[in-house]
């Protein structure tokens, strides 16, 4: 014997909502190369590191991540992303984070950006 289950409720149809195609976006990345020539020790990269990763989350709306070297305590890779819906706003946003890795007592040895084009 077999029941069937029926609910009282009134289902929508699950649509797929119509997205604006004049709706654009832009993620930034930006892959930067770090020397810490004063840095003795695991730690104190960490120190640096942590406190790169709250300015550039806090002040510049980015995301960071450690991507390479992390059993130096001289050296560090990173990657920092920004999303924007204007590429002018992004370059900006660029500029201020080159800018901030550029003014600190760490070396930056070499910043690479790249910009993916996001379509709605």
């Amino acid at each position: 014997m077999s029941t069937k289950v029926t609910s009282s409720r009134h289902t929508r149809s699950r649509k797929s909502p119509v997205l604006n195609r004049s709706s654009k976006g832009f993620v930034g990345i930006l892959t930067a190369e770090l020397f810490f020539p004063e840095n003795g020790s695991l730690k104190g990269k960490r120190m640096y590191l942590r406190r790169i990763r709250d300015q550039v989350t806090r002040h510049h709306g980015a995301s960071f991540a450690e991507v390479g070297h992390q059993d130096l305590w001289q050296r560090s890779r990173v990657v920092l992303a920004v999303a924007a819906s204007d590429l002018q706003v992004l370059e900006q946003a660029f500029d201020r984070l080159r800018a901030y890795l550029d003014s600190q007592e760490w070396v930056l040895t070499s910043c690479v950006t790249e910009v993916v084009d996001v379509d709605g």
